[in-house]
C-alpha cells in the first residue's frame, strides 16, 4: 500500500494537492463503506421492507461530504423510513427507483445548512453517482423479490392445485369406503353424540342449579336481611310514635312486613332448597310434598324402598325439578286432590313414581298428555331423563287419574363439573 508521502512524488506536488487527493480518498472510503453496507443488507433474503430500508437510511448520512448536517429518507411504495433528523430543505438530492409490480421507490438525501455548490448544488458529483447506485441495488433487490414470490405464488398455486387433484381422488376413495362401513360410523356418531349430549346437559344443569342457588343466596343475605332491617326500624319508630295517631298505620304496615319476610323466606327456598343439596333426594321429595300441600291444599304423599348407590348431583337435581314438575301439573291441569309420590332406590337404578287422582287422559289420544298434563313441561320431562339414559312413563285413563313413572340408570353415572 503507498503512503501519502512517497518520494516518488513529482517535487512540484504542493501540500495543498496532497490534503485534497487525501480528502477525496476517504470521501471514497465513505462512500464504499455505504455501498458494501448495503449490500450485506441485502444478502439477506424475505426480511420486511421496513427493516431493510430503515438499516440502509442510517447507512447514507455518513457517506456523504458534510454527515454532521445530512439526513436521510427511503420510501418504497406506503412504506417510509428516516433518519431522526429528517426534514424537507432546499439541498436535497433523489434518486428514484422501481420496485416491481408497479411498486414505486424513492431515495432522499439532504443538508440541513447551506453549503457552497459543487457538482449538484453542495452535493458531489459522486454522490450522485453514489445515490444512483443504492437505487439500483435496491431496485434489483426488489425486483427480485417480487419475481421470487410472484414464483412462489405461482408454486404454490400449482400445489394447491394438485392438493385438490389429490383431495378430489382421495374423496372419491373415501365415499367408496364411508359406502362399505357408513352403519359403523353413524352408530359411533350417535353413541358420541350422545355422550356429549349428556356432559352438556349435565352442565347446564349443574350451572342452572349454581345460579338458583346464588339468587336464593342474595334473596336470604341482601334482600331478607334488609327487610329484617326495616322491620325492626319500624317498630322503634312504633314506640316513638305513641299517641301521634300513627300507630294504626305502622302496625299496618309491619304486618304487611312480615308478609313479605315470609314471603321471600319462602320464595328463597323454592328457589334452591337447601335440603336437597344438604340431606339429599328422599328427604328434598319430602320437603316438597309437604310444600305442596301448605300452598296448593294438595294432599301429598312421600314413600321410599330400597337402598343403592350415591346418586350423583345431575340425576338428583333432574329427578326433583321433574317431581316438582309434575306436582304442579297435578294441581293446576289435572285439578287433582292427592298425589302419592313413591321413590325405590336400586342397586342400578333410580325409580319415582307419582300418582294423582285428577281427571286423567286418554294416552292413545295423540297430544292428549300435552294438552291435559302441562304441555311443554312433560316433553321437557322426557327430554331430560332421555339424554341421562332414563326414560318417563305415562299410565292414565280419564276420569281415573294419572301416573308418571321417571326411570334413571345410575350405573356409569358420574358427576359432572362439580356441585351446584
Amino acid at each position: 500500500m503507498s503512503s501519502l508521502t512517497d518520494p516518488r512524488d513529482p517535487p512540484d506536488k504542493t501540500a495543498a494537492e496532497k490534503d485534497k487527493v487525501v480528502w477525496a480518498l476517504k470521501e471514497r472510503v465513505k462512500e464504499l463503506t455505504a455501498l458494501h453496507g448495503a449490500a450485506r443488507v441485502l444478502e439477506h433474503a424475505g426480511r420486511a421492507p421496513a427493516m431493510i430500508l430503515e438499516e440502509i437510511v442510517a447507512l447514507l448520512p455518513p457517506a456523504w461530504q458534510y454527515p454532521e448536517i445530512a439526513a436521510a429518507k427511503i420510501s418504497l411504495g406506503t412504506v417510509e423510513t428516516a433518519t431522526p433528523n429528517f426534514a424537507r430543505t432546499p439541498w436535497s438530492q433523489t434518486a428514484a427507483f422501481s420496485a416491481g409490480e408497479g411498486a414505486e421507490g424513492l431515495i432522499e438525501v439532504v443538508y440541513l445548512e447551506d453549503k457552497p455548490a459543487i457538482f449538484e448544488g453542495p452535493f458531489l458529483k459522486e454522490e450522485r453517482a453514489l445515490i444512483q447506485s443504492l437505487a439500483q441495488m435496491l431496485a434489483s433487490y426488489f425486483e427480485r423479490q417480487a419475481a421470487q414470490e410472484k414464483a412462489r405464488n405461482a408454486y404454490n398455486d400449482l400445489e394447491c392445485q394438485v392438493r385438490d387433484r389429490t383431495a378430489d381422488l382421495e374423496r372419491t376413495n373415501q365415499t367408496l369406503r364411508d359406502e362399505i362401513s357408513e352403519r359403523l360410523r353413524a352408530e359411533e356418531a350417535i353413541r358420541h353424540s350422545q355422550a356429549q349430549l349428556r356432559r352438556l346437559t349435565t352442565e347446564l344443569t349443574l350451572a342452572e342449579e349454581r345460579e338458583r342457588r346464588a339468587i336464593a343466596s342474595d334473596l336470604h343475605d341482601h334482600i331478607g336481611q334488609a327487610l329484617a332491617v326495616i322491620r325492626a326500624r319500624l317498630r322503634q319508630m312504633q314506640s316513638n310514635a305513641v299517641f301521634s295517631g300513627m300507630e294504626k298505620d305502622i302496625e299496618d304496615t309491619l304486618e304487611l312486613l312480615d308478609q313479605t319476610i315470609q314471603s321471600t323466606r319462602t320464595l328463597t327456598f323454592e328457589i334452591s332448597p337447601p335440603v336437597l343439596y344438604d340431606l339429599g333426594l328422599e328427604p328434598a321429595l319430602q320437603w316438597l310434598c309437604r310444600q305442596f300441600q301448605k300452598k296448593h291444599g294438595l294432599r301429598a304423599e312421600m314413600t321410599s324402598e330400597g337402598s343403592g348407590p350415591l346418586v350423583p348431583d345431575d340425576i338428583q337435581i333432574t329427578v326433583f325439578r321433574s317431581v316438582q314438575e309434575l306436582l304442579l301439573n297435578a294441581a293446576k291441569h289435572a285439578r287433582a286432590s292427592a298425589v302419592q309420590v313413591h321413590l325405590a332406590r336400586m342397586p342400578a337404578a333410580l325409580r319415582v313414581e307419582v300418582r294423582d287422582d285428577g281427571g286423567g287422559f286418554d294416552t292413545s289420544r295423540e297430544g292428549a298428555s300435552m294438552d291435559d298434563h302441562g304441555g311443554f313441561g312433560l316433553f321437557s320431562i322426557r327430554e331430560r331423563l332421555r339424554v341421562l339414559g332414563g326414560a318417563l312413563r305415562v299410565a292414565s285413563s280419564p276420569g281415573r287419574g294419572a301416573a308418571f313413572i321417571l326411570e334413571v340408570p345410575l350405573a356409569g353415572s358420574a358427576e359432572v363439573g362439580g356441585k351446584p
